[in-house]
């Protein structure tokens, strides 16, 4: 019964990290798909807004939208499939170096 239980605790446990968006996969997100054809930092672009702005965005169903105005050349990216699959990892990693958080991304 307890080894039940416990296989129960760690399965849930692997399955909830693996949901949760990461902003260190964000930023090589970044890094891979968009700093090239956007043509600057990831810590230009994610200081571009603050925290809330960007938490704003992402609740108003803003966000891509705004990286695209920021990165029209990135359009590609932004409209295709992927996107849409690493997008919450990307949104981490523009709210965590946002303007006024202390944090500096290295790229």
């Amino acid at each position: 019964m307890k080894k039940l239980a416990l296989a129960a605790i760690l399965g849930l446990g692997l399955m909830s990290t693996s949901a949760m968006a990461d902003q260190a996969k964000g930023k090589r997100i970044y890094q891979k798909f968009m700093k090239q054809a956007c043509g600057k930092t990831g810590g230009d672009v994610s200081g571009m807004h603050t925290q809330k702005e960007w938490k704003a965005l992402e609740d108003s169903g803003k966000f891509k939208g705004e990286l695209e105005k920021i990165c029209p050349a990135s359009k590609d990216f932004l409209e295709g499939a992927k996107f849409k699959k690493l997008e919450n990892h990307l949104f981490d990693f523009m709210y965590e170096f946002g303007k006024g958080s202390g944090n500096v991304p290295s790229c």
